[in-house]
């Protein structure tokens, strides 16, 4: 009755000796396919998942911190800050370029400040852009963010140009966003969006707080103390429910 046990237990050791160098392998090859890690501005030119590893600043005069040329990327920015060099200087935080059509373009999670672009995805369907917090500030602001897909649960600041600022331009759907201190507008949205749960309020420009193009769903928006005008809803068809826009 013994002699069964002790065979498969000798089995046993023969499988675990067999198998350990491939588990081995298999968990060094899932290290080596985490994200890629960021430590410096740089052109991102192949498809994957990028990974801020501390906070970084753009020296340059002119162009992008980092300048996408692929499709499929994702950028976390890890709670970290990307930091421009404010006037007099024209340039982007993170800048898909706007001829390249880029598709599945993912920014999230962390901080920009000083450029006059915060992210710039061009007119690319399929992008996300999320919990990012962008001011502008010292700077010859342009916008925050500009990308369609979905834009969800940014804060964007102080873009204030000559004459110029928009705190998000976009189409898709743009949800759960906070706009404040835009020169131009707060927030620009395309036609045929969905644009829910927004706060736009203390913009100074003369295009308004939250200004989107029919036919859009605008529902449970806030928009207050903006120059000019609060909920600006241009062409027909838009449903427009539950806002606060006085």
């Amino acid at each position: 009755m013994k002699r069964p046990v002790a065979l498969f237990a000798v089995v046993l050791a023969l499988g675990a000796i067999i198998f350990a160098p491939r588990a081995g392998a298999q968990a060094q090859d899932a290290r080596q396919e985490g994200p890629t890690e960021i430590e410096k501005c740089q052109t991102i030119s192949q498809p994957g998942s990028y990974k801020l590893v501390h906070d970084i600043t753009f020296t340059g005069t002119t162009g992008a911190c980092l300048l996408i040329t692929a499709d499929f990327v994702t950028i976390d920015l890890a709670g970290f800050t990307i930091s421009g060099p404010g006037l007099p200087t024209i340039t982007t935080a993170i800048l898909g370029p706007s001829a390249s059509n880029l598709q599945g373009i993912a920014v999230r999670n962390g901080s920009i400040s000083n450029f006059t672009v915060g992210v710039g995805l061009g007119s690319a369907d399929g992008s996300i852009v999320e919990g990012l917090r962008i001011f502008g500030g010292n700077c010859p602001c342009l916008v925050g963010i500009a990308a369609n897909g979905i834009v969800k649960g940014n804060t964007v600041l102080d873009f204030r140009g000559e004459g110029e600022g928009t705190g998000i331009d976009a189409a898709g759907t743009v949800t759960g966003n906070y706009v404040a201190r835009s020169q131009l507008a707060g927030m620009q949205i395309g036609q045929g969006s969905t644009v829910i749960g927004n706060t736009s309020m203390n913009n100074d420009g003369p295009l308004g707080g939250i200004v989107v193009s029919c036919p859009s769903n605008v529902t449970d928006n806030t928009a207050v103390n903006n120059a000019g005008g609060n909920l600006v809803l241009n062409g027909n068809g838009c449903n427009n429910t539950n806002n606060v826009a006085p």
